[in-house]
């Protein structure tokens, strides 16, 4: 049965990518979330990137670059794909993966998750250490502000 009235219409959000600039590690910003879906972007510096392996149980997810570039790689560092702007890749629940920026732009990049309500247990498994290629949830700030 479609909703009818304003009330049987759940919450909108609507958001904006005003995400921090990084020298060093990476930033993340929330834009929205609604039910199983979540849409965020994190912007990562030319040295960083989810530098170890490892997989979200559960959560389908797309990775989006809006500026920059990326390498995403699999099992025994395998590559899948070097993203520029505008390219996007899948990637299924449960599936081993890291990636990391390419050149000296920074990359700013679009993660839209969606998450299986019926999962039971956590939510990352770490294959590797986070520490692997250097912590990355160490950030420096430049100041400025990547507006899309």
């Amino acid at each position: 049965m479609a909703a009818t009235t304003e009330r049987d219409i759940a919450p909108f959000e609507i958001g904006k990518v005003r995400a921090p600039i990084v020298s060093r590690g990476k930033s993340n910003q929330q834009l929205v979330r609604a039910g199983a879906l979540g849409v965020g972007v994190q912007v990562v510096s030319s040295d960083s990137g989810e530098t170890n392996l490892h997989s979200h149980p559960g959560m389908d997810s797309a990775w989006m670059v809006l500026n920059g570039q990326a390498k995403f790689y699999t099992v025994n560092d395998r590559l899948l794909g070097e993203l520029g702007k505008n390219e996007i890749i899948s990637i299924p629940a449960g599936a081993p993966y890291w990636f990391e920026a390419e050149g000296s732009d920074p990359l700013v990049i679009l993660h839209i998750t969606s998450r299986d309500p019926s999962h039971q247990g956590g939510t990352r498994i770490d294959y590797t250490p986070r520490d692997v290629g250097g912590e990355n949830r160490v950030r420096d700030l430049t100041g400025e502000i990547f507006e899309g």
